[in-house]
């Protein structure tokens, strides 16, 4: 089928190179537009929504498919699509396999292999910028970073020597002033930012404050940046402090229109991810918007871009610099979609199919806040698991990868939805989002609903006074502690639900007297409560395993809970009952470090016998493309090292045990 308008190839039956919340999210907009979905699917991800959302699915097998272009090519081909669409993320930004899907006769919805190529190393992207005028921050490789770290040392320590000779006693201030000058000469002084070439989403950063810090940085970045995207190369540059993370929405058509729709604000993050988005900026000027929209113009138009993209810079005061341009479709697109008015993915496959985007872009209205939500517990250390309700209500819109039911593997991201919040002005959006997040129901892993409230709801962010180093500076004291109110509906819920199976199996109930000598006190791991009699304040409405209506000084109110896994949950709280008779604890020997989740040993930097001290790194973990590291957690003596660098090892297995004291 050829498009009417142009005679290219119109798009019937689309193939989308992805999974989760993305694949589900580019189905949606295909369904509206009459166009079949393909769906493609790992050993790990068989019963996975996007999987049964699409029209056909192919399976691709290994849980790293994703990352095999032959394949992915392979089961467009066999499932009849003329189209393939990336999503973000895996091959989302590889040139060659937007060649290979090219080549095989396909309709590829993303920019020309080419402009992915000029923007998929940050150096030679930083470089093609800064010829077309857009303004860039300085970047060093880590040998000249080495190189000019050693030309100051030497300095320092000529200095020092001659101020020692002196017998000055100010020669050690004079030294560093002097070391500190060369490197401010160079152009470039810390704090220092290590960062990979080939890559984002916070993979293969680090930042690195004092000098005795940048070859562990070095490393672990390039390791890092080598795990997730084949390629260790990395750079540095000055860390800009306080800075804001500004990105602004291209869309290009094949005709020469470029479009710039406003400005996201990304800077709200944790390890360099994005945690918070949102459309507009609440710093952004008109004459800042006015710069920066022109500068991701001419980003675009320098690489011949096609197709929906981010540029994004750092912007502080009146300095904005060049980061990287994101040659994708981002995550946090849905801020823009709300405030324009648009549908992204609608766009992109018309421009795909060779349409022309109107003369004049669409204007801006309201204001919209995005947050993520990922399985992690309150280390924020990812988790696997079954989601066994999902629920998030309210007028809110929500792009999830999973439903009641979906198993969150080990081998992806950990992310499970964004939650976006729109409204006629900043404070409605916040708002909406809030109230959303206070009542939203995940039960069966832990997440980050808490932060997040917390996030909305700080007088900080609700003032706009956001920057990169938001969550560093504000303390946000984690998941609530349930109340008395929480924990004595979960006890009564739990009562009714005992005394339901009792009925039914003809048994008595769990702490049930003849004689109620007694009050009944149900035990949880997080708190300890007496539910029968109830405490004279409260006065108990109704009683349902899944609902306890209480009323307390005149004032209802209803808990919703419910029972999974050996645990209730009221509303988003989860409590842990404690056996009358508990059997006896797992006994793990004093001193075992045990893996915080499910993952790979990435490599073991101690032997048995080796003394450590508090803090150092004793082997890392590879889980949900990250790199863990698992320290000493005090002086003492490697007494036995469980693991090898390649061993799978599952949550709270024992990886090492270290020995208390001096070696």
């Amino acid at each position: 089928m050829t498009h009417p308008a142009n005679g290219r190839p119109a798009i019937t039956r689309l193939l989308v190179a992805n999974r989760g919340e993305i694949a589900r999210r580019i189905f949606r907009t295909c369904r509206e537009l009459g166009i079949e979905t393909v769906a493609v699917f790992s050993d790990a991800d068989e019963g996975a929504p996007h999987v049964a959302e699409a029209d056909l699915a192919v399976r691709l097998g290994r849980p790293s498919a994703y990352l095999d272009a032959d394949a992915l090519v392979a089961a467009a081909r066999r499932a009849g699509a003329d189209a393939v669409h990336p999503g973000y993320g895996f091959l989302s930004e590889n040139a060659g396999f937007a060649r290979a899907v090219i080549a095989a006769g396909l309709t590829w919805v993303g920019p020309p292999p080419e402009a992915i190529a000029a923007m998929g190393s940050k150096i030679e992207a930083k470089r093609l910028m800064a010829g077309a005028g857009v303004p860039v921050l300085p970047s060093l490789t880590p040998g000249t970073v080495r190189a000019r770290e050693d030309a100051a040392r030497a300095q320092q320590g000529e200095v020092g020597a001659r101020e020692d000779a002196a017998g000055a006693r100010d020669g050690e201030a004079g030294a560093q002033e002097d070391a500190a000058g060369a490197q401010e000469d160079a152009g470039w002084r810390y704090p220092l930012l290590v960062k990979a070439s080939a890559g984002g989403g916070g993979r293969g950063m680090r930042v690195v404050r004092a000098p005795g810090e940048l070859e562990a940085a070095l490393a672990a970045a390039e390791r890092e940046a080598e795990s997730a995207f084949g390629d260790g190369t990395v750079f540095v540059e000055p860390l800009l402090e306080r800075a804001r993370h500004i990105e602004v929405q291209v869309l290009a058509d094949v005709h020469g229109t470029v479009w710039a729709l406003g400005e996201r604000e990304c800077s709200i993050q944790r390890r360099h991810q994005k945690v918070v988005e949102e459309c507009p900026s609440p710093a952004v000027t008109p004459a800042l918007r006015e710069r920066l929209e022109a500068a991701a113009v001419a980003a675009a138009t320098t690489i011949g871009y096609v197709g929906a993209g981010t540029v994004e810079f750092l912007v502080k005061d009146d300095t904005i610099a060049f980061l990287e341009m994101n040659t994708r479709l981002q995550v946090e697109h849905p801020v823009t979609e709300l405030v324009y008015g648009v549908d992204l993915v609608e766009l992109q496959l018309r421009v795909a199919e060779g349409e022309r985007l109107p003369d004049a872009r669409p204007a801006p209205r309201g204001h919209a806040v995005e947050v993520r939500l990922y399985a992690e517990d309150a280390a924020h250390l990812p988790q696997s698991g079954v989601v066994e309700l999902f629920d998030i209500p309210g007028p809110v819109r929500v792009d999830s990868g999973v439903e009641s039911g979906t198993v969150v593997s080990t081998h992806y991201d950990p992310m499970l939805a964004k939650i976006i919040g729109y409204g006629g002005s900043r404070t409605e959006a916040i708002r909406k989002l809030a109230a959303a997040l206070g009542k939203a129901r995940v039960h069966g892993l832990a997440t980050n609903r808490s932060l997040l409230l917390d996030i909305v709801r700080h007088p900080a962010f609700v003032a706009g006074e956001t920057h990169t180093g938001f969550l560093d500076e504000h303390d946000f004291p984690g998941p609530a502690a349930p109340t008395a109110l929480e924990a004595l509906a979960a006890a009564l819920a739990m009562a009714a639900r005992n005394r339901s199976a009792a009925t039914v199996q003809r048994g008595l109930p769990s702490g049930w007297r003849n004689v109620r000598s007694q009050p009944q006190v149900a035990r949880f791991e997080e708190i300890e409560v007496r539910y029968d009699p109830v405490p004279e304040e409260v006065t108990v409405v109704s009683v349902t395993p899944h609902q306890v209506v209480v009323e307390v000084d005149g004032v209802r109110r209803a808990f919703a809970v419910a029972h999974h896994g050996g645990r209730v949950h009221v509303g988003d709280i989860r409590l842990t009952p404690l056996p009358r008779l508990p059997e006896p604890a797992e006994h793990h020997a004093p001193g075992s470090l045990l893996a915080p989740m499910p993952g790979s040993v990435l490599r073991v930097e101690v032997e048995q016998g080796d003394a450590v001290v508090k803090g150092q790194v004793v082997l890392a973990l590879e889980a949900m493309k990250m790199e863990h590291q698992i320290a000493a957690p005090a002086d003492g003596v490697v007494a036995a090292v469980m693991v090898e660098k390649g061993s799978q090892v599952e949550a709270d297995a024992v990886l090492a045990v270290i020995e208390e004291g001096e070696a």
